[in-house]
Formats: C-alpha cells, sequence, structure tokens
C-alpha cells in the first residue's frame, strides 16, 4: 500500500526494529489504526521523546500505557486520539475510492459476515477474537 519499510510482529521484534532504524532515537509519529492493546503499546514504545502517537482505533476496554515508553510522564510524548468522521459523503467518497479500484482492501478484511449476522459481526469486532482485523458486510 505504498509503505517503503514493513515490520511484521510475527516475523521479528518491531520496537528492536524501529530503533534501528532510527539509530536508537525512536519515530517522530506512530499511528495506531486497531484498536488493540499491544499495537497502542508497539506506539508508545517506538516514538522519541517529544513524539506523537495519533490513535485513531476503536478500542472496547481500557488500554494500558506501558509506563517505560512513556517515560513515566517524563518523556514529554504525545497522544492525539480521534476517530473518523461519520457520514454520508465520507461513506461515499470511501465507496467511489474501492469502487475505482484506487486502493485494494482485501488483504485487510479477515472475515465477511452477512447483513443479517451483523449482530455476531459486531461481536467478535468487539472482542477482537479469531484474528479479526477488519470485517466485510454482505447484504
Amino acid at each position: 500500500m505504498g509503505a517503503d519499510i514493513v515490520l511484521n510482529p510475527n516475523n521479528c521484534d518491531v520496537i528492536e526494529e524501529v530503533l534501528k532504524l532510527t539509530n536508537g532515537i525512536g519515530a517522530d509519529v506512530a499511528l495506531e489504526c486497531l484498536g488493540r492493546d499491544e499495537t497502542f503499546a508497539t506506539c508508545v514504545n517506538v516514538t522519541r521523546p517529544g513524539g506523537t502517537i495519533s490513535s485513531v482505533g476503536v478500542y472496547s476496554k481500557a488500554i494500558p500505557i506501558p509506563l517505560d515508553g512513556f517515560g513515566a510522564g517524563l518523556a514529554n510524548k504525545k497522544i492525539i486520539t480521534s476517530t473518523c468522521p461519520g457520514g454520508k459523503e465520507r461513506m461515499r467518497r470511501l465507496i467511489n475510492i474501492v469502487a475505482g479500484q484506487r486502493i485494494k482492501l482485501d488483504h485487510l478484511v479477515t472475515h465477511k459476515y452477512a447483513l443479517d449476522d451483523i449482530q455476531a459481526a459486531y461481536k467478535l469486532f468487539g472482542k477482537q477474537e479469531d484474528g479479526v482485523i477488519k470485517l466485510a458486510l454482505k447484504p
């Protein structure tokens, strides 16, 4: 999807690799987009003192902040949270991008559900079970 470097946490220690890539300093900015404890903790641990963690993930429970990565509050790291804006216009633009095949998202969809099974889909996603990343609902 255009990334110059991709680190798979199943194949390496992401924190160690980011620190190597940044000569031990850490990243200026880390993005958390999954809403998972482990990815949030990784973002905190890979940002440099004074760095920014931008969190757009949707969390279904409280998340701990690792004190080592946060410098026990002394590392001057900024955590910015927000969610994607909703509404018909945003959804229309997103559907146009996907329909026009300007971006491929198939590899992010780990589970597919019929629209009638939306409650089961939300339960799975909310509990972050079965390796779910993103869901696709089909009419």
